[in-house]
C-alpha cells in the first residue's frame, strides 16, 4: 500500500515539473475578452498544443496556451482571446491575436 502511495506522490511530481516557463515575450501576451479588444487590431490566429494530457491536462493545457502566446508575440500581438481551450489526452487551444496601444 505504501509503495503505491509513493509511485502515485512520484508521478504527480514528475508530472508538475513537466511544465514550460513562459519566455518574457510570451509573458507579455495577456488573456482578453471581446470587451478588452474593442479598439485593438487583428493580428492573425494562434493555436498550441501539448502532448501532456489525461492526468497532466492542466499543466497540458498552459504548455499549449504558451505556446500560442509565443505565436502571438513573434506576430508583434498583445492579447489572445482564447476560442477554443481543450484537455483530455492531446490538449490543444486556439485563439485570435490583437494589438492593442
Amino acid at each position: 500500500m505504501n509503495l503505491q502511495l509513493v509511485l502515485i506522490a512520484a508521478i504527480v511530481f514528475l508530472f508538475a515539473g513537466c511544465a514550460t516557463t513562459p519566455s518574457p515575450a510570451v509573458q507579455n501576451v495577456l488573456d482578453a475578452d471581446q470587451a478588452m479588444i474593442e479598439s485593438c487590431k487583428f493580428i492573425g490566429s494562434v493555436s498550441g498544443s501539448s502532448g501532456w494530457g489525461n492526468l497532466a491536462a492542466s499543466t497540458g493545457i498552459n504548455n499549449a496556451k504558451n505556446e500560442a502566446r509565443g505565436q502571438a508575440a513573434r506576430l508583434g500581438a498583445t492579447h489572445v482571446v482564447w476560442l477554443s481551450v481543450m484537455g483530455g489526452y492531446s490538449p490543444n487551444v486556439s485563439g485570435n491575436a490583437y494589438k492593442c496601444q
